[in-house]
């Protein structure tokens, strides 16, 4: 398999991507000195981080700031453009996407990710069939194979395979299947699979929980707690950091920096905050100095005399004028160098941080805003009858492959169902769970928001900027430079200001940092139109029972009435659970 396409890798590239060393005596990663980037865009400069054996590290970040470079160097599947990045012992590595040739089958993938297993066990059989007349030598490499075998636990490779598929909930699979014929989630949870069928010493995962269901999810976090050798995982999912991670390894995209905080995910969110409140308090403290030096200047240079001048006593005044001019001069001085020093050491401005700052008002009619009727997909979608009150929020979860997406995506209008129709109300966005690839990559990122709004692009640009997901530095990026995290929120952004009064939304903290996601709870909780999401993310759906339980008060636009939303499963809070294509 191609590097790009590799999910285990049993030693570092050769070269200043990485080295293996078989005699250390404790697995681990190094960065020395690493500076990375892409064009005239660096990632991070000058980054030393050291990981020891048996440590359970969290890499987080904004979206784009360099989180999967930062893991694909660890791996050794990327050079740094500076510096060295050295690992010891087998690595493993899963990649957002998988990247194995699509005429792969699923036994094709098991068999590569079991590759040095087997050819363990092949050397194993060998030296058994010699070990008669064997010399010492000979039956000391045996031993040590044996060894190893046992500590990987060789025997039980085979039911790791088969247990971790079907926990993943692909239980009876056929294994002739193609990669290709399986769904980019099914894909994903087969190359998961692989990783964990022979663990290595370093587990690199990126975004392992993307197309996992609660149970599914809930047993990644339970195998890899239990994990003794090194994890590093990058993930948006804020249950499972608080689960797993002891370390907390944040990619600074302001200061192009990497950095590292203890413990786990509620100390980094604490220090953080710590961390912006000392920022802001010096940055304030350099601007109160700066203008105290000012004011000390400009206060003494405007004075017009030391005292009044008194009739016959011109000599004495004239004296002490010209001692005061000396004084204030040396003020005048004294305070001018002052801040002179200060430009000199400025402090930078604390960042603004991205933040969803939007008004999700919308009309809220009488009846429904969606009406689905008898509506079925052969083999995904049983005969259903969905109705849609005008601002409900509804939440639908279930296990992968229920037929959630699916169901999305006949209310939204993309899929045809077989049998049935849909009545729909209203202007209404859908945001898919699945990226679509950009239709001309070359396009900036401020003119493909604009595509088919209307207005014009100053408009555009001041109403993203308010959104607060991106930044005047990243309207001119081609779309089709963007990561996956930058790519979801420029589908999010065109789905908050296009005025729907109707919001079809497919697993919407895929790919999003977890502030935002916080961000993103606290824009909808506030939303009036309707609202239907699709969620595996255990987080969100405490954030949905919560609202539900506490209801939500809002000021509507006829008669500016006060409407309250109730929850407990009665009201405008409602959540369904999908099992084998029908709601329950």
């Amino acid at each position: 398999m191609t590097a790009g396409g590799a999910i285990l890798r049993t030693q570092a590239a050769v070269g200043q991507a990485g080295t293996y060393c078989e005699d250390s005596l404790s697995e681990h990663l190094r960065l020395s000195g690493v500076s990375h980037g892409y064009g005239d865009r660096q990632l991070f400069a000058g980054v030393d981080v050291a990981i020891t054996a048996g440590e359970h590290v969290a890499i987080v970040g904004e979206n784009g700031a360099g989180k999967s470079t930062l893991l694909r160097i660890l791996a050794g599947f990327e050079a740094p453009d500076e510096g060295t990045s050295v690992s010891h012992g087998r690595v493993g590595y899963l990649a957002q996407t998988h990247g194995m040739p699509e005429q792969f089958t699923v036994s094709d993938a098991i068999d590569a990710a079991l590759e040095s297993l087997r050819a363990l066990e092949a050397e194993l059989d060998r030296l058994e069939d010699g070990l008669a007349g064997a010399e010492a030598d000979e039956l000391e490499r045996y031993g040590n194979l044996q060894t190893q075998y046992q500590l990987r636990e060789g025997y039980a490779a085979e039911s790791r395979v088969e247990a971790a598929l079907d926990r993943l909930g692909l239980g009876g699979l056929d294994r002739m299947r193609t990669l290709g014929s399986l769904s980019g989630g099914e894909q994903e949870r087969v190359a998961l699979a692989c990783v964990l069928a022979d663990p290595a010493d370093i587990l690199l995962l990126d975004e392992p929980t993307n197309h996992l269901d609660a149970s599914g999810t809930a047993w990644l976090e339970a195998r890899l707690a239990a994990h003794r050798g090194t994890v590093v995982v990058v993930s948006h999912d804020r249950v499972l950091l608080r689960k797993v991670a002891s370390t907390v390894i944040e990619v600074d995209a302001e200061r192009r920096s990497v950095n590292r905080y203890g413990n786990g995910y509620e100390g980094y969110l604490r220090e953080k905050a710590a961390e912006r409140q000392r920022w802001a308090q010096q940055y304030h403290g350099w601007l109160d100095a700066m203008a105290a030096e000012r004011l000390q200047a400009d206060t003494v240079a405007g004075k017009m005399g030391y005292a009044r001048q008194r009739d016959g006593d011109k000599m004495g005044f004239d004296f002490k004028a010209g001692t005061w001019q000396k004084a204030a001069t040396s003020k005048v001085r004294n305070a001018q160098e002052r801040l002179r020093r200060l430009e000199a050491n400025p402090i930078d401005r604390p960042p603004v941080p991205l933040k969803l700052a939007t008004d999700l008002r919308a009309d809220v009619a009488e009846g429904p805003a969606l009406e689905a009727k008898g509506v079925a997909v052969p083999g995904r979608l049983a005969p259903t009858d969905f109705r849609v009150e005008a601002g409900q929020k509804i939440l639908i979860t279930g296990p992968n492959g229920a037929g959630k997406s699916t169901l999305l995506s006949v209310l939204a209008g993309t899929l045809e169902p077989a049998q049935g129709k849909v009545v729909r109300h209203g202007r209404i966005g859908y945001l898919q769970q699945e990226l679509e690839l950009p239709q001309r990559p070359g396009l900036r990122l401020l003119p493909a928001f604009a595509a088919g709004l209307g207005g014009n692009i100053d408009e555009h640009a001041e109403a993203l900027l308010r959104l607060g997901l991106f930044r005047t530095s990243e309207f001119h990026v081609p779309v089709g430079s963007l990561s996956a995290g930058q790519q979801r929120r420029l589908a999010l952004a065109r789905l908050l200001l296009g005025g729907f009064g109707t919001m079809l939304v497919d697993e919407p903290t895929n790919h999003l940092a977890p502030v935002l996601v916080e961000q993103l709870e606290a824009a909808l909780s506030e939303f009036a139109g309707t609202l239907v999401m699709v969620s595996h993310d255990r987080a969100l759906g405490e954030w949905f029972s919560t609202c539900a339980r506490r209801g939500t008060s809002r000021e509507t636009r006829h008669g500016a009435r006060q409407e309250t939303w109730h929850g407990n499963g009665t009201g405008n809070w409602l959540r369904y659970t999908m099992r084998d294509g029908a709601l329950a």
